[in-house]
């Protein structure tokens, strides 16, 4: 008899919700990014720790979740990535650059300002355009992008920038070698 857990995609379970938890519907296909089955418990962990009044900055919760959710570090980093992103996008809890980068509810932050994909492209444009992201930098993270624009929640400018070079407009992670990387750069076309 198998022991197989939906939720964290392992056999036996490591997430220890095998059982309390159900099963989001499998998706078509292996995800690059890992399985997703232990986002909608990771999302819940979360949110009832930061209501019991648990503060952390990203990594402090990364490493919380990797005793919740167990040793596959990977999995629960790529899972830890997407709960994150889609708790920015639902306006639930979000961070700044500045301090230390502590996850809040936005009314911590009255100052940060959550941005359209649209709007967003346009701060980034005038980034460029006022010199402070050039043609020839070497790459930067996404995050290290993000620090530039301090104004702006983290996922805005992740999905401005995503939606951009899927555009062909501006940005590239395109090395000046031809390569792919995992990197951000102004295109010099």
């Amino acid at each position: 008899m198998s022991d197989y857990c939906h939720l964290c995609d392992a056999d036996p379970c490591y997430c220890g919700q095998h059982g309390k938890v159900a099963s989001a519907p499998a998706s078509s296909g292996a995800a690059r990014s890992g399985p997703r089955g232990i986002d909608p418990a990771m999302r819940e962990f979360v949110l009832e720790k930061y209501e019991a009044g648990v503060l952390e900055n990203w990594v402090g919760w990364l490493r919380l979740l990797e005793q919740q959710f167990g040793p596959d570090k990977g999995a629960v980093r790529n899972a830890w990535n997407r709960v994150s992103n889609q708790l920015q996008r639902d306006w639930l809890l979000i961070d700044v650059p500045e301090g230390d980068e502590t996850l809040r509810s936005p009314s911590h932050y009255p100052d940060v300002r959550h941005l359209s994909v649209e709007a967003c492209s346009r701060e980034i444009e005038a980034l460029i355009e006022r010199g402070g992201w050039t043609v020839g930098e070497k790459g930067l993270r996404l995050h290290e992008v993000w620090r530039r624009i301090p104004d702006v929640v983290y996922i805005s400018v992740y999905d401005a920038l995503h939606a951009m070079k899927d555009r062909g407009h501006l940005v590239t992670t395109v090395a000046p070698s031809g390569k792919p990387s995992q990197f951000w750069y102004v295109r010099a076309d």
